[in-house]
């Protein structure tokens, strides 16, 4: 999946090597930060549905919303490479199918080989409708005629793509909260997948936290998945697991229903992931992630 190319280290290959780095000091003593070449993502180590390459400013519907990207260029060469980046919107949703286009710029992004510098686009405007959720996911792709982007959305397995996927909703004392979101298939040919959603702690819930301007709480979860119809659908638990089939491009609507052990305290959130695997090969595809949020205090 993805348009990565393979790196090629000969003096002669002056092409672009871009990326949206989702991180810029190593995730480990020793490591290094993020130049587009660790992909697929790993899951288990990075938080794949926040990019810190994508910065975005406060959202209201119907209002224009702020979008600056982050972009970096490992590749050759001595001249910076006027790359194209693109922000999409979509409704909260694991994988993406067809989002929708918010605004595009072109930025010039020249080589950093040796350090962890970014170049940042100029500030993008776009208004998304009066009618959307109080919190949508946005898409980003950069792309150059020397180093494009894959024609699939995969912000997990393209160093051209990154996501800023994270919902919210409001816990009310003693009630279930329920989570709207959709599961698309990126892909252009029918597959099978598997959904899982399962609650985060560790450095994950104290994102989540930052995020929403909360504390990370304590306490147990139960999760269910719901179809269109209200009925529960695959296994819920501590974890909710559904196996599932997507034509191409296919989207399907579900509703989380998450019944909290004891009420949470203003200021104080709860985090989820979900995350949508490819069943032939485990790989992720698609993620997502949800805050349940105490009441204003």
């Amino acid at each position: 999946m993805g348009g990565n190319q393979e790196r090629d280290e000969s003096p002669s290959d002056t092409r672009p090597y871009l990326c949206l780095p989702y991180w810029t000091t190593p995730l480990t003593p020793g490591g290094r930060w993020d130049d587009g070449a660790q992909r697929p993502l790993d899951t288990t180590a990075v938080t794949s549905w926040l990019c810190d390459a994508v910065h975005a400013g406060p959202y209201t519907p119907g209002q224009p919303l702020e979008v600056s990207v982050d972009v970096r260029n490992s590749g050759g060469g001595n001249s910076a490479a006027m790359a194209t980046v693109v922000v999409y919107w979509a409704d909260p949703t694991v994988g993406f199918g067809k989002p929708t286009f918010l605004a595009a710029t072109v930025v010039p992004v020249p080589p950093s080989r040796t350090t962890p510098a970014v170049t940042r686009t100029p500030t993008m405007r776009g208004t998304i409708p009066a009618g959307a959720p109080d919190h949508v996911c946005l898409l980003v792709a950069v792309s150059h005629p020397q180093d494009r982007a894959g024609t699939v959305c995969d912000p997990v397995g393209d160093r051209h793509w990154a996501q800023r996927n994270l919902t919210a909703a409001p816990v009310a004392p003693g009630a279930p909260a329920l989570l709207p979101l959709a599961v698309a298939n990126p892909l252009a040919e029918e597959a099978a997948f598997l959904l899982v959603v399962r609650r985060v702690d560790g450095e994950r819930a104290r994102r989540v936290a930052a995020e929403t301007g909360t504390v990370p709480g304590e306490g147990a979860l139960l999760v269910r998945l719901l179809d269109s119809d209200g009925a529960q659908v695959g296994r819920g638990g501590r974890s909710a697991h559904l196996d599932l089939g997507l034509g191409p491009r296919e989207q399907r609507r579900f509703s989380l229903l998450v019944e909290v052990g004891s009420d949470l305290e203003p200021g104080v959130s709860l985090g989820l992931e979900a995350e949508l695997f490819e069943q032939s090969g485990e790989r992720v595809v698609g993620s997502l992630g949800m805050a349940l949020v105490g009441p204003p205090g």
